[in-house]
């Protein structure tokens, strides 16, 4: 069974289980995701309870999994050598001088090209400044075709589509004011991942929490939205 709890105005998805145990037991695993177990006799708000209790650690164990996997596939600085990933592929970088600041893909390489090759720090600010116009025009392209059959279920289309980088989620929805914003780190996972993340903050112009209905609309657009999601969590 899945439920979500807020912490700080922050919705947070578990994994909740009742089982033959004595205590309710947490456990944050590896890729950041959130499992509690419960002894059946005890109720939902005294589950509730013990994670309100827990916020602080909670929060704080998800984002160091979060820290650890972004060091994986998001280096802070690029050298010749280093990689890189690229929707779910990773890419050895190569670093060439050129009369201007550019960034190709071919053959398994990623070559960025600077004017400047004595600039240590130029080639990270132009790969970032690609990799961030590159996400923008994945996710509206995305965001144009998904719109359309969110429209026909009675969404009206979002009034404004936002980017920043978000240590905690993936995206975020404000369904009163229409807006929707994407986590630039979207860039590294598979377009098939990107694409389920559009969906859920679609979804939550018609359904703001995450209900059961919630994620029974979410499934009416993407079926197998379980596993988009559990390969989410490897980023």
């Amino acid at each position: 069974m899945q439920r979500s709890v807020v912490f700080y105005g922050k919705y947070y998805i578990y994994e909740y289980e009742r089982k033959r145990v004595k205590n309710i037991n947490l456990r944050i695993r590896s890729d950041g995701s959130i499992y509690v177990s419960a002894p059946r006799y005890v109720s939902n708000s005294e589950v509730e309870a013990f994670l309100e209790k827990k916020k602080d650690f909670i929060i704080k164990a998800i984002s160091k999994t979060d820290e650890r996997r972004a060091n994986n596939v998001r280096p802070d600085r690029l050298d010749c050598g280093t990689t890189v990933t690229v929707a779910g592929k990773a890419y050895e970088v190569i670093i060439r001088s050129s009369r201007y600041n550019d960034v190709m893909m071919r053959d398994g390489y990623l070559f960025v090209y600077v004017r400047n090759i004595d600039d240590r720090d130029l080639a990270t600010k132009v790969y970032n400044k690609w990799r961030c116009d590159q996400l923008r025009l994945k996710v509206l392209a995305i965001c144009d075709e998904i719109c359309t059959e969110f429209v026909k279920l009675g969404a009206r289309a979002p009034a404004k589509i936002k980017f920043r980088t978000m240590k905690t989620r993936w995206g975020s929805c404000k369904p009163q004011e229409g807006v929707i914003t994407f986590n630039y780190n979207l860039f590294e996972v598979p377009e098939e991942c990107m694409r389920y993340v559009v969906i859920h903050e679609f979804a939550h112009l018609l359904v703001p929490d995450h209900s059961e209905r919630f994620y029974r609309v979410v499934a009416l657009i993407m079926p197998d939205w379980r596993e988009k999601r559990r390969m989410l969590n490897e980023y």
